[in-house]
Parts: C-alpha cells; structure tokens; sequence
C-alpha cells in the first residue's frame, strides 16, 4: 500500500504521526504537516476509482439504499445552506457539486430554473429522475457557466483537491463563486475539549483530509484564488457537546433535545466563533488574474 511521506498542501516532509485513530480502519494513521498543520491519512489507496460511484462513502451510515432516511438526514444543513446563500443565488445558475441526495437542489429549484448538481453515486440516477433533479455525474459533462458552485462536505473526500477546484473555478463565469463547506480540525471538542472518544469518532478513512482556517486560506492562496469571505459555522449543539464530555458518544443533541435552547446554542456559538472554533468552516473563493 502506497504511503503518503510528504504534505500534500506544502510539500514538507516533516510529517508527525498523531495519536488519533479512524473508526473504521485501524491499518491507516492520520499524520499531520509539522510545517502548515494540514491533517491527512497516511495513504488513500482505499479510495479507489469506483468508491463513489458504488456509493461506499454512505455503507456506514445506511444511507446508501434508504434515500428517505437520506434526505431526513440532510434537510437541516440542505435548509441552512439555502437560507444563507438564497439572496444572492436567485434567478442565478447554480451547480452543487457533490449533491448527494440532491435536496439542496430541491430547495434552490423553487428560486432558480437553472440548477444542478454532480454526484457519481449510480444508484441515485432513477431517484434523481423520478424527482426531475438534473445531475450529471462528471461536471465536464455540463455546457456552459455557473454563477455559483458549491461544494459541501467534499473537498476533505478528495485525494487531488487542487486539480478539482481549479476544474470547478474553470467552470465559472467572469464574477462566480466556489463555496466550500468543510468540517473544522480546530473543533472544539478536539482543540479545546480534547475528547479523544470524538477525535476517534471523526477521524474516519473517507476522510482524506481535515483542513482549519489556515490549511484552507493556505491552499487558496497556492492556487491564485480571491477569498470572497470565510465563516466560521456551527452545526451541532451545546447539548451535542455537553453529550460527548459526559458520555463520549455522540447523539446528544436528539437525546438531549428538550434541553437545547435557541438563545443559548447561539451564544456558545458566538463563544466558539470568538475562538475559531466551530465544528464547520465555509469559504468562498473567486478567480483572480485567471482566464475565463
């Protein structure tokens, strides 16, 4: 198996062997860039060219045959994400790549005609059709530009991230955005709370890896890409939280769910964005002296 000896975002290497284990796979390590401090697995030669289109990435979770469970699961984020990004991509194209079960295209639908998504898992392709979502599996198959691309809780499943994003970047017009969500290894049940059942949790051999605020600025800039903005999000619950320091499990924000109040999961959010870190970062980024 071939093993990952240098950083993938600098090139240093003076790679460090953490002590964090994946939940899925006791053979792979997660190493980390003594130099940036990107988080990455040892080797990714699990992943092969056929992970994502037999839809490996959701065995695990159940959800690669129970679309309904599917799009329970994701319709808080799919709503999240519409609501912050609805303003500015109406009446726009958009193109979500990475769609999963397509609900984000669902609800961007009902302001847009033109919309759609990219999603290499085959045995959504009758589900997509039954709904009149339009995916392609491969963006290139698509003609023409977007105003928008988004790509949520992707780009840490991707062995060559840079390759993609500048494909995705070519695929906007003169003034788009590419919008990245990716989960934060500055978390604060790993950097603040240091939770080693979470940390053992999270870290698993889809993801690749694990970026914070300055391996994504990092990356970006080794690409010649504006950074529009980048926020700090937080998707889980101070119950969810409070769960895992007592029980080291997670769940705790349905378990607990009588306990979570909207005013105080706001505040702690404020607290944690105060320190950067929440469990969730997005980044927008555009081309700069690019040619379109």
């Amino acid at each position: 198996m071939k093993k990952n000896n240098k950083c993938h975002l600098c090139d240093c290497e003076d790679i460090n062997l953490t002590s964090y284990k994946l939940r899925d796979n006791d053979k792979i390590s997660v190493l980390q860039c003594k130099n940036c401090g990107l988080y990455f697995l040892s080797t990714f030669e699990h992943i092969n060219k056929n992970f994502y289109e037999n839809g490996n990435m959701h065995s695990c979770e159940n959800l690669k045959n129970d679309f309904k469970h599917w799009e329970n699961k994701s319709y808080n984020d799919d709503l999240r994400r519409f609501k912050f990004l609805k303003n500015k991509i109406k009446n726009k194209s958009v193109c979500d790549f990475g769609c999963g079960i397509g609900g984000f295209i669902k609800l961007c639908s009902n302001i847009t005609g033109d919309v759609c998504g990219v999603e290499k898992q085959k045995n959504l392709k009758e589900y997509f059709k039954e709904n009149n979502i339009i995916v392609y599996d491969d963006i290139n198959k698509k003609q023409g530009k977007f105003d928008y691309i988004t790509m949520f809780h992707v780009l840490e499943h991707i062995k060559n991230p840079n390759d993609l994003i500048l494909n995705l970047i070519s695929k906007l017009k003169k003034d788009g955005e590419l919008i990245i969500e990716v989960p934060n290894c500055d978390d604060a049940l790993l950097s603040l709370y240091k939770n080693k059942a979470f940390a053992d949790f999270t870290h698993w051999s889809c993801h690749l890896f694990m970026y914070n605020h300055k391996t994504l600025k990092l990356l970006m800039d080794t690409l010649n890409l504006k950074i529009n903005y980048i926020k700090n999000i937080q998707r889980y619950t101070l119950m969810n939280h409070l769960y895992w320091i007592i029980n080291n499990k997670p769940g705790g924000h349905i378990i607990w769910e009588k306990f979570d109040f909207k005013l105080l999961n706001y505040l702690y959010s404020v607290f944690l964005k105060l320190l950067n870190k929440n469990d969730t970062i997005i980044i927008s980024v555009s081309k700069t002296n690019m040619v379109s």
